[in-house]
């Protein structure tokens, strides 16, 4: 894993023209969106933010800040303020990138799950995609889902005996499985799902318990989520705005809502040591 230590460096002017976007860098997608009104920002305020590079050659390769270096390169600056770290592998500058982009909030969704793609066959644990990264396991869970359905949850969603979220909501589930290259549970799960139909918060309830107790077979999941639940029920009332973002959120992940909102909240109690 990355020793946190080895991203500091110094503050210094390097050259726009020896500065280069690297394989390092994992933002792909939506790179020049909005990018008029930063270039509008930085020529009104400057810079408020260097990039981040590492030396290569007799070139930079930048890791952080990759639309800060585009809008100063088409405002025709010659010089950018840059924080230059030591030199990096490719595993190291994609998670200084990758955490870099989180916490500000600005890496496309489909970005990020290549990121977690990339670090998990690196790894190949969920824990240490987390632990390198800064969130939680339930967020990298999220993201690898996307990558991890198995093919025959796949035929079903595209049979129509199962929803794509269903097929996430599973696959997430039974990830530590999956993981495993073992895909028998997810997979008798999805067949379980489709066979009964159970109602909405009946099937809720099985892919919580699958989650919840991985030692279960399929059918005693089933069986055990039969039983009056465990949860506390929950009212929110969001401001428009909000309300909005959660719609937007839920569209970009392909799940509910609820789905969304409920992990966003167990993510936070998490982070902050209450559960």
């Amino acid at each position: 894993m990355v020793d946190k230590m080895s991203i500091t460096g110094k503050l210094v002017e390097i050259p726009v023209e020896k500065v280069y976007v690297g394989e390092g860098n994992v933002r792909k997608r939506e790179v020049e969106k909005n990018l008029d009104e930063l270039k509008e920002s930085i020529r009104r305020v400057g810079l408020l933010q260097p990039i981040v590079v590492f030396p290569k050659g007799d070139k930079y390769e930048l890791i952080v800040g990759q639309r800060r270096f585009l809008a100063v390169q088409a405002l025709g600056w010659k010089t950018v303020p840059a924080i230059v770290v030591g030199s990096l592998d490719l595993t190291k500058a994609k998670i200084i990138s990758g955490m870099e982009n989180f916490h500000r909030r600005e890496l496309p969704y489909k970005d990020t799950v290549d990121l977690c793609d990339y670090l998990y066959e690196k790894y190949g644990s969920i824990k240490a995609v987390a632990e390198e990264l800064g969130i939680s396991e339930g967020t990298v869970r999220n993201y690898l889902a996307h990558k991890l359905v198995p093919e025959p949850i796949k035929q079903m969603v595209e049979e129509k005996k199962i929803s794509r979220q269903d097929a996430l909501a599973i696959t997430k589930a039974t990830l530590p499985d999956i993981a495993k290259g073992n895909e028998e549970k997810a997979v008798k799960l999805a067949e379980q799902i489709a066979e009964k139909q159970p109602p909405r918060e009946e099937k809720k309830r099985i892919i919580e318990t699958a989650e919840d107790h991985p030692e279960l077979s399929p059918e005693k999941v089933v069986e055990e989520a039969k039983k009056p639940p465990e949860r506390v029920k929950l009212v929110i009332h969001l401001p428009g705005k909000y309300g909005k973002a959660l719609d937007s959120a839920a569209e970009d992940l392909d799940q509910d809502p609820e789905e969304v909102a409920k992990t966003a909240i167990i993510d936070w109690l998490t982070a902050r040591g209450y559960a």
